[in-house]
């Protein structure tokens, strides 16, 4: 039993095989590395972009621009598939360019202004884009190493490495930078920021290499994109989740700013607020999970949705570091439990072979509201009066209340029976590797682990 439990069982489940043990084994190793880039880049992000005096319109475009290009790319990606060459073929490529392109962020801040700023976001754009773009197909390769059987117990058991490497990355990160603000923040200090997270994710890169691949034959095909003919019901389901979204993104890139640059939060401050929104997703998903089973997943939509509807208000009316931490924790906490009912939803409702392109469709309605909406954020942002302290904080009154227009008006129009979560559900849409149909699906795509 010794032997088995050695060449069979990883976390304490039955694998079904050592070459499936294995290969585990390494995506583990990738996921760990993968989450001390993101946590790298995604802490670090706007916090450059402010230092490089980025206007506000390249902001709006560093967070919703990656997903657009990588959504509605993923949705077309079966046209341009060799079915000759393998998943990890591709997957392997696109994670040795986003680390490229990383470094590239880096280095961006040394050319003069103003050519920094946008050389920056361009770089971070296609940073973003090249990680997107493949992510349907690491799915359905991760998906085919867990037996279905321990998909859920497997997923939570490596989830506990990621949340707790984010967590540590995020806080030691600002441990180290907390004499830096926007105002004195040396170039230097991003450069080797974004080259670490370029070098963890050439790791990551070289750990899918080594790791196994047992159906090889299974990339998308053509006849996804030609043959795709959607029901209205989950168009109109996909209407409600982008516009939600999009809304959202109307305001999302600029509560990074309204920290930095006005309240002028010093990094460790503002890192530690990342954390309390890390911490608030993680802590409230057993307790969606359990809702989803007992009273439908439809229900927990509509309430998860009104939630985030109402992200915006606490930072109304007061900015204190902990009225921030908290408000960041409340943010983690609504948006991680309606992305776990979407994406639970979205399994659901769609035909089970093809639901990773029911899934790139809807991320790439997402991606577009998103940045048609964040174009209008960018464009509002300098012009509006100032209601309350600061001109930002009108911004987020606005989103807010178009946020609650599309709950009260979308959501209520589409009814599902209830729903059983589907399993690995909640351990899965938290994969770092897995952005976009899972912690990008809901970090960028259907975003959770975005703050707003």
């Amino acid at each position: 039993m010794d032997d088995r439990y050695r060449k069979h069982f990883l976390g304490g489940v039955d694998v079904g095989s050592p070459a499936l043990r294995q290969a585990l084994l390494y995506s583990l190793t990738d996921g760990i590395l993968c989450s001390v880039m993101i946590a790298l880049a995604d802490t670090f992000s706007v916090a450059a972009a402010v230092r490089l005096h980025a206007p506000a319109m390249t902001i709006a475009l560093l967070g919703s621009a990656p997903l657009l290009v990588g959504s509605v790319g993923q949705f077309f990606l079966p046209l341009i598939l060799d079915k000759s060459k393998t998943r990890k073929h591709y997957v392997v490529a696109s994670v040795r360019v986003q680390a490229l392109f990383l470094a590239l962020a880096g280095l961006t801040g040394w050319l003069p202004a103003p050519y920094s700023a946008w050389a920056f976001v361009a770089a971070f754009v296609l940073y973003g884009s090249s990680g997107n773009l493949y992510t349907g197909i690491w799915t359905s390769w991760i998906r085919d190493c867990v037996p279905a059987c321990v998909r859920g117990r497997h997923f939570a058991w490596r989830n506990r490495f990621f949340s707790l490497t984010q967590l540590v990355c995020a806080i030691s990160a600002g441990i180290i930078s907390r004499k830096y603000s926007t105002q004195n923040a040396p170039w230097l200090f991003f450069t080797l920021i974004f080259l670490t997270g370029s070098l963890f994710r050439f790791g990551s890169a070289q750990c899918l290499k080594l790791q196994h691949d047992p159906a090889p034959e299974s990339l998308p095909d053509r006849s996804q994109v030609f043959g795709f003919k959607p029901s209205k019901n989950f168009i109109w389901f996909c209407l409600s989740v982008a516009l939600l979204q999009g809304t959202t993104a109307l305001a999302g890139p600029f509560f990074n700013v309204w920290f930095l640059r006005d309240l002028k939060f010093n990094y460790l401050t503002f890192a530690l607020a990342t954390a309390s929104m890390i911490v608030g997703t993680i802590a409230f998903l057993p307790l969606w999970g359990r809702l989803i089973d007992s009273i439908g997943t439809s229900r927990v939509l509509r309430m998860t949705g009104l939630m985030c509807a109402f992200v915006p208000v606490p930072y109304l009316f007061g900015s204190a570091p902990l009225l921030v931490w908290i408000s960041n924790f409340y943010s983690g906490m609504s948006w991680g439990g309606f992305n776990v009912a979407n994406f639970n939803y979205l399994l659901r409702t769609t035909e089970k072979e093809k639901s990773d392109h029911y899934i790139a469709f809807a991320s790439a309605i997402t991606a577009t509201s998103m940045f048609l909406f964040s174009l209008l954020g960018g464009f509002l942002s300098s012009r509006l009066p100032t209601l309350f302290d600061y001109q930002l904080q009108t911004l987020f009154l606005i989103s807010c209340a178009a946020r609650i227009a599309v709950v009260l008006f979308f959501f209520r129009k589409f009814r599902q029976p209830q729903m059983r979560v589907e399993s690995g559900t909640i351990e899965l849409v938290n994969e770092p590797a897995g952005y976009k149909i899972g912690m990008e699906i809901i970090r960028q795509v259907f975003r959770p682990l975005r703050k707003l």
